[in-house]
């Protein structure tokens, strides 16, 4: 509707910035679990659910979006503000190509706009996460190339990203310079999305048929231990 949305318009287009900081974003995301929606308007909730979105995106320790992408209060901006929704799937999976998309809706907000490098190093580095934690255990050494192709980087800057994630312990693991390649041992835990389940439910499957295997392999083999 024309007047519920009005809310979340006037944030968009204002030309004041929110003065949101690091500190907010980690604020307003544990206020998600106590808030109970039923006790606002649905301007309300639209303004909430803005601010709240605003806050993951630019908060600097906030890399898991999985809760609030789960969470019902962000049906408030499915219609109202249906862009920030997309930006906030694009994160939670690092797609740097969806983010480069939405480029010109969300460099309206002001507080995004002056901090579009910063949200582009964000987004890498939850390309990274994802790259991690697509791949298989046994096949995390990753070359510099395939890195940047994921991340949307010169190959050069790779190397400064993966520090950067080990820094923030989003990931463990080594970088090798003389063979240019990642590896990566382990990635911080997030909440996933249906997605992301979808894919470590093929992993885990996979793992399984292995495990199945190598048990066929050594049964077969037990005659012949026991003879021998």
């Amino acid at each position: 509707g024309g007047e519920n949305g009005g809310g979340v318009r006037e944030a968009v287009v204002s030309t004041q910035s929110t003065g949101i900081n690091a500190e907010y974003g980690r604020d307003s995301l544990r206020y998600l679990g106590c808030i109970d929606i039923s006790e606002l308007t649905a301007k309300q909730q639209q303004e909430q659910a803005f601010h709240i979105a605003l806050s993951a995106l630019l908060g600097d320790k906030v890399y898991n979006f999985g809760e609030l992408l789960a969470h019902p209060l962000l049906d408030a901006l499915k219609v109202a503000c249906p862009w920030i929704v997309e930006l906030l799937l694009a994160f939670n999976r690092g797609d740097m190509d969806k983010l480069e998309e939405l480029q010109p809706q969300w460099t309206q907000q002001p507080d995004l706009a002056r901090n579009e490098v910063a949200l582009k190093q964000k987004c890498a580095l939850l390309g990274l996460m994802e790259l991690t934690f697509t791949r298989a255990s046994s096949s995390r050494s990753i070359p510099f190339h395939e890195v940047a192709k994921a991340v949307k980087l010169p190959v050069e800057e790779v190397e400064l990203l993966v520090m950067k994630a080990i820094s923030l312990n989003l990931v463990r693991g080594s970088i090798d310079e003389c063979d240019k390649v990642v590896n990566l041992t382990w990635v911080q835990p997030r909440v996933l999305d249906l997605k992301q389940i979808g894919e470590m439910n093929n992993r885990i499957k996979e793992w399984s048929a292995a495990v199945e295997k190598t048990v066929a392999e050594v049964e077969g083999k037990i005659p012949e231990l026991l003879a021998s």
